[in-house]
């Protein structure tokens, strides 16, 4: 029960986030990076898809369904807004690649394991392989925005970031109660954490540097 508890706390943060991080975007305070929305909401579906596939309970998919709802929504604005769809850079086009590789490479298991190819056990050696690229990916989905970010910090806002960070934390603490530390399904909530963290503290010091308003 407690889990449970924490696991929908966690949603919530999360889901609050994202309202925070609309209401931003709509007031033009944050100009969301469409790539990396993009691959956030096309990956975040995939994740949620694999970990409910190896029985992740419903403490652990709580967060990661309200992010892949959230991330969809803000990928449609951005790409509506944006110029271009298509990434620019070499290590967003890699990341997208990337994305789309592991689709495939679910699905075929899949379809491996329907026409009797592979059993069970190495369907689920081939998803937790999924997971650890995917988490892995989690950073070169982020370089679009990490490299907005750098280069021009006022486009985002520190709130929703420390909000998310904070969200992601209590996930952490979850899969440690529920699966262990030592587990492919600590990769998402700790990647998350640190890399949220990151932009919030470096969007914040910007802002107080500016003496901007943090709220």
């Amino acid at each position: 029960m407690e889990t449970l508890f924490l696991g929908i706390l966690a949603a919530i943060l999360q889901f609050a986030g994202y309202a925070f991080y609309g209401s931003k975007i709509l007031k033009r305070d944050i100009r969301p990076n469409a790539i990396s929305w993009l691959m956030f909401a096309y990956g975040t579906t995939l994740l949620l898809v694999v970990e409910w596939d190896r029985d992740a309970t419903f403490s652990l998919l709580a967060l990661p369904a309200a992010c892949a709802i959230s991330s969809i929504v803000v990928a449609i604005y951005a790409l509506r807004m944006a110029k271009t769809a298509w990434p620019e850079h070499l290590m967003e086009r890699f990341s997208f690649v990337l994305d789309i590789l592991l689709t495939v490479a679910y699905a075929a298991t899949w379809v491996l394991l329907i026409n009797g190819f592979i059993g069970n056990e190495q369907k689920s050696i081939a998803e937790v392989i999924i997971l650890v690229c995917w988490n892995i990916g989690i950073f070169t989905a982020f370089f679009p925005l990490l490299r907005q970010v750098y280069h021009h910090p006022d486009t985002e806002h520190p709130t929703p970031w420390a909000v998310w960070t904070l969200a992601y934390l209590v996930l952490a603490f979850v899969t440690i109660m529920q699966v262990g530390p030592l587990n492919e399904l600590m990769l998402y909530p700790l990647l998350n954490a640190g890399v949220h963290g990151f932009i919030a503290i470096h969007t914040s010091y910007t802002r107080y540097r500016h003496k901007l308003s943090p709220v």
